[in-house]
């Protein structure tokens, strides 16, 4: 994952595996306790969801799942 800081709020990028200028940005607004999910295509933000913190840890128990391999 890419870091960067905008205006001084913490971001990451990942870019899409397939395709290209596609990337999932995640911002933490700590003042807001949410964090920010955008699809971006080139510098076009397509899509936003918006986490509370707690939906975060949600987040990534369902990422961490999706890297299990499947049950026999």
């Amino acid at each position: 994952m890419e870091k960067a800081v905008d205006r001084g709020i913490r971001t990451g990028v990942v870019r899409d595996a397939d395709r290209g200028g596609r990337a999932l940005r995640v911002t933490t607004h700590p003042e807001a306790g949410r964090v920010v999910l955008s699809t971006w295509q080139d510098a076009t933000c397509v899509s936003t969801v918006r986490l509370d913190r707690a939906d975060v840890v949600e987040l990534l128990t369902a990422l961490g799942a999706a890297l299990l391999p499947p049950e026999r």
